[in-house]
């Protein structure tokens, strides 16, 4: 494999793992906002059902629950594959922003953080993993190259 070729996969890594920090970093500053500053309220599930979302199966959960300013509604998108998943008429807990109640969600915000925090340490993995195989090849690559130039 050339060498060019090994340096643009090198940046085609870099540019994934940047992507995906990024996005997880817009989801992160929310979560950690939302964590710092959530009311827990009770809620009552008005809608739990499975739908088609943009093309994928998600459990639609819509709720309301109880704010100092009056009532409020929510809804989360859930995935399929989760064990326990709330029924309509299921009584929950929402986290709601006292600033602003339309920032609310039925997942812990603290739980989203550590799920971030979780996602960019594996990106940094991945980085890592990728860099030192391509290192691999690389110097394989050069041994080669050196055995043939001695070996004519």
């Amino acid at each position: 494999m050339r060498t060019s070729l090994l340096g643009l996969m090198c940046g085609v890594v870099a540019l994934l793992q940047l992507s995906i920090w990024r996005a997880a970093e817009v989801r992160n500053e929310a979560a950690q906002r939302l964590a710092r500053v959530a009311r827990p309220a009770e809620g009552k599930v008005t809608v739990g059902e499975g739908q088609i979302v943009d093309g994928k199966s998600r459990y639609v959960v819509r709720y309301q629950f109880e704010t100092p300013t009056g009532r409020r509604e929510g809804e989360e998108y859930l995935s399929m594959r989760q064990s326990q998943v709330p029924q309509k008429g299921d009584k929950i807990s929402v986290f709601y922003d006292p600033s602003d109640p339309e920032w609310n969600t039925i997942t812990d915000p603290r739980v989203v953080v550590d799920r971030v925090a979780t996602l960019k340490l594996l990106t940094l993995g991945f980085g890592a993993f990728t860099y030192a195989f391509i290192y691999v090849i690389w110097k394989n690559q050069s041994r080669e190259a050196k055995s043939a130039a001695n070996n004519p």
